[in-house]
């Protein structure tokens, strides 16, 4: 078997374009793209000169029922994602899904079903799990010398943008909680490492030109204690830093601004000597005179991890039959998130939603 993938890709607008087919280009020993659809002649007509050879489709299904296309790359809109998804499977292809990768909990679970019928075809393009910052901080976590995290805040700023495209309208399943929503979410879940127990929410519309959300706030809590503080903004006009990590025995912050870890924690030689608290006679002063703790500050570098890696794992997946490190039931429980959010939002009249215990 040939080692390059043949690619057909659904959709070329800001994300076909941009983001899938600009990314499919730089493995050009692992991927090739033979064809494309899109219902916009303008935008089959308009590829770059690389991709003058490519099938051109008017119709996603024509594209799908090509047989010398193995790998289905869905970059249309929202409520398109599951149905040409499941098309796709049926049709006994390998499916790369954009986010959000379904627009509701009961069709991701239609959309399950399919899936458990074709194991290994469908790859979840939670992308941003390839992100750098996140992957480095994942990695300073799992050294321990935060101690046991207790809080990560996770803030992500589209700046202050009256954006006015389809992805405003709430007709297209569009707005942050959906765009943003399911990269920063899946992070969360990730910092978190256990079951979402509970959850607070605030979405509204504050600026946009369609009816969709543009700013949110989430909190989540997991079985094991850890919070998630996440805010999403379209209506932040100095946006910070990206990330906190609270733990034990530091703090870790991230600002894109500097692009590196910082990191304050007390030295892993420091043992924390059993205290008792003073009831009576307090010091004038706050703190604790009993013990003498000592700090390291440290700054790690953000290495240039590209978020295309994602591709590298599709191609192990079908070529080397490596597990895809994108679990289906974790962009689900994703899935479930935003729609909890909406619910306890009351943001809009959504039909189907699968709640958290009150």
């Amino acid at each position: 078997m040939d080692s390059k993938i043949k690619v057909g890709v659904l959709g070329l607008g800001r994300a076909g374009i941009g983001m899938h087919l600009k990314e499919l280009a730089e493995y050009p020993d692992r991927f090739e793209v033979t064809a494309v659809a899109d219902h916009d002649p303008a935008r089959l007509d308009g590829l770059p000169e690389t991709l003058k050879n490519v099938k051109r489709y008017r119709s996603c299904d024509e594209l799908i029922a090509d047989p010398a296309v193995e790998l289905v790359s869905i970059a249309l809109r929202h409520p398109e994602h599951t149905p040409y998804a499941i098309k796709a499977l049926e049709a006994g292809k390998y499916v790369n899904i954009d986010k959000p990768i379904a627009t509701n909990y009961e069709e991701i679970q239609r959309l399950k079903a399919v899936a458990d019928r074709y194991p290994g075809r469908l790859f979840p393009r939670q992308n941003r799990r390839f992100e750098a910052p996140f992957q480095k901080a994942m990695q300073q976590i799992a050294t321990g010398v935060l101690g046991r995290i207790t809080m990560v805040k996770l803030h992500r700023s589209c700046y202050y943008c009256r954006r006015n495209d389809w992805m405003t309208m709430t007709e297209f399943a569009g707005g942050l909680l959906t765009n943003w929503g399911p990269h920063i979410i899946d992070q969360a879940l990730q910092y978190i490492g256990a079951p979402v127990v509970d959850i607070w929410a605030d979405v509204r519309s504050v600026i946009s030109i369609g009816d969709g959300d543009d700013q949110i706030k989430l909190i989540l809590k997991g079985a094991n204690g850890i919070v998630a503080d996440i805010e999403i903004s379209g209506t932040n006009a100095k946006p910070g830093r990206e990330l906190e990590v609270w733990g034990e025995r530091g703090t870790m912050i991230y600002d894109p601004q500097v692009n590196a870890l910082e990191m304050r924690f007390v030295d892993p030689a420091c043992q924390f000597k059993p205290l008792k608290p003073h009831p009576e006679n307090p010091p004038m002063q706050y703190g604790n005179f009993d013990e003498t703790l000592t700090f390291i500050e440290q700054k790690v570098e953000i290495p240039a991890i590209p978020m295309s890696e994602i591709w590298k794992h599709i191609h192990a997946a079908m070529r080397e039959n490596r597990p895809f490190p994108i679990r289906l039931e974790e962009s689900m429980e994703v899935v479930r998130v935003c729609d909890e959010a909406f619910r306890r939002s009351n943001f809009r009249p959504a039909a189907r939603f699968v709640s958290f215990p009150d």
